[in-house]
């Protein structure tokens, strides 16, 4: 995955922000795939998204159906789609929880942002396989 330096900001201020809520988003671009067709996601643009999760914000998220579409409406139209989510974990590792499981879809990617103490542990993203499971996509902040 290849975002750029102030979209990664943003998304650590807004897990700031939101503490001690987990935060939430959506990552926007398109996809390149090299000569040997691995896939690589190129991050555009983002948009922090509310947690609308009614219980349990402290170690969950949900996206609203009719934001998460908004924002696919809106991506549509400048030649981007939905390459997947970001969001926060509290006090625990930036691993997929079985919560994260649940929400994303095959081709899906999630980032994760791990704050322990209120302070930045680690970041990573993973790819929903087709086939089940996740795996660990390389992030790389670009200027």
């Amino acid at each position: 995955m290849r975002l750029p330096r102030r979209k990664f900001e943003i998304i650590q201020e807004q897990a700031f922000h939101e503490l001690p809520y987990e935060c939430c988003g959506l990552l926007v671009g398109t996809q390149e795939s090299d000569h040997r067709g691995n896939i690589e996601n190129i991050v555009h643009e983002i948009a922090p998204c509310r947690n609308c999760l009614f219980f349990g914000r402290e170690q969950g998220f949900e996206i609203a159906h009719q934001e998460y579409r908004d924002v696919e409406r809106e991506a549509a139209r400048y030649g981007y789609r939905i390459l997947g989510s970001y969001h926060s974990h509290i006090n625990t590792p930036a691993i997929p929880s079985l919560h994260d499981v649940d929400f994303a879809h095959a081709g899906h990617t999630l980032m994760i942002i791990s704050l322990i103490n209120g302070e930045p542990k680690e970041v990573t993203a993973w790819l929903r396989r087709h086939s089940g499971g996740f795996h660990q996509e390389q992030i790389r902040v670009v200027e």
